[in-house]
């Protein structure tokens, strides 16, 4: 009898405990149906989910308000070349051509959302983080894309270029955040690419930028670091299925050794190189039916662990003070090739010629490696495979929480 009493209260605080662990874990069963405001929708990223990023504002300008770009190279740089991409729109071997032109012949016909007077119709505020030391995408590329989006809005980015207070205007390539586990410097021992540079914190700026509306940027509005327990997973392969339900073809992206290396396709390019889940943080004034919150979906960049990304690169500790939701779409993650790309020789053009398009490093979609040769150009356009699941996710996010 005395041992059963001593072991009593333990049993119950143990309860206790499991049941707050258990609900903790637990998302709110709404999946992604948030009542997000679909005049608020905005989006970013890094590395290439910077360039999608962009990619995606522009063609969606009619519905998109915000776009933030880390890292990111000038929209529309590589023109459905792989060497182009990696030669000139990241390592900056070659001078860069404006693209602006391009942009507007696809609103002229359609492609992507028509411009009036030759501006968005929703577009109007943008960020952009540009290290000049980044040696994956060079500094003159990442200004190539802040002169784009003047050109395209018709007002300047905010650029930010790092300082030397804390040393990021010399960090390597990757998003910063207080959280960040990695080195501000390049050092070649990256892993997680959301980088330690004193208290500089890329998120909360683009966060102001994009929806500060005038007021002054207060680093002490940042709070706490979220627990990753309150980052839910979504069903993002529904959204995969849907786009493929309506026909949309892809190009291969391995040989098959079987039929004396014939293209073919992997199941990972089937599904667009796209993972079957994202991720999704609701701050907790969002949560509540009827709170009709900002939605920003934030991109990972190419060799990012999507989940590390969702977790650390700082979106999170912002959303409460913005009242925003952020959603985090994901690619399946490849076999990095080794090394830094723009320390490498340059990449011969003829690889451009290959039939098969592979994207060892898990990034998304810049260049056209899911495009077919009969499909030129459509990764900018609003018939991109990528785009098409992204726009499902965003509808998914601002459709009404009592439908």
């Amino acid at each position: 009898m005395p041992v059963a009493a001593d072991l009593s209260p333990r049993l119950a605080r143990c309860a206790a405990l499991l049941c707050l662990v258990t609900a903790a874990l637990a998302d709110d069963g709404r999946g992604l149906k948030r009542g997000g405001d679909p005049n608020q929708v905005s989006i970013s990223g890094l590395s290439s989910g910077a360039a999608m990023a962009v990619q995606y504002a522009v063609a969606h300008s009619a519905s998109v308000t915000a776009v933030g770009a880390v890292a990111g190279p000038q929209w529309g740089c590589a023109g459905g070349s792989v060497s182009r991409a990696i030669n000139d729109c990241m390592c900056g071997r070659a001078a860069l051509t404006p693209t602006i032109n391009t942009a507007r012949q696809l609103a002229a016909r359609g492609a992507i959302d028509k411009l009036t007077l030759g501006r968005p119709q929703s577009l109007r505020r943008a960020w952009v983080f540009q290290s000049p030391a980044d040696e994956t995408v060079s500094s003159r590329s990442g200004e190539a894309d802040a002169t784009f989006l003047t050109a395209f809005i018709g007002t300047a980015p905010e650029v930010d270029r790092g300082n030397a207070v804390d040393g990021s205007d010399r960090a390597g390539h990757g998003i910063i955040a207080p959280g960040g586990s990695d080195t501000c410097a390049f050092d070649g021992t990256e892993t997680s690419y959301v980088r330690h540079c004193g208290a500089e914190d890329n998120a909360g700026k683009m966060f102001h930028t994009l929806f500060g509306e005038g007021s002054a940027y207060n680093p002490s509005d940042r709070a706490g670091d979220v627990p990753e327990a309150e980052l839910w997973s979504f069903d993002q392969k529904r959204f995969i299925e849907q786009a493929k339900a309506r026909g949309v073809s892809v190009a291969d992206d391995y040989y098959n050794p079987f039929w004396f290396w014939w293209p073919a396709s992997s199941a990972r390019r089937q599904n667009f190189d796209m993972a079957e889940k994202g991720y999704i943080y609701v701050p907790p004034s969002c949560r509540a039916v009827g709170s009709a919150c900002r939605v920003h979906v934030a991109l990972h960049g190419c060799k990012q662990d999507a989940r590390v990304f969702a977790s650390k690169a700082g979106y999170n500790n912002w959303a409460e003070r913005y009242k925003v939701i952020v959603v985090y779409p994901a690619i399946v993650p490849g076999d990095p090739v080794a090394g830094t790309v723009c320390r490498s020789p340059a990449v011969d053009p003829s690889l451009d010629a290959a039939w098969a398009e592979p994207n060892p490093n898990g990034c998304w979609d810049w260049w056209g490696y899911l495009d077919t040769s009969s499909q030129q150009g459509r990764y900018l356009t609003k018939e991109a495979p990528q785009m098409q699941v992204l726009r499902a996710i965003i509808t998914a996010v601002t459709t009404s929480q009592t439908n």
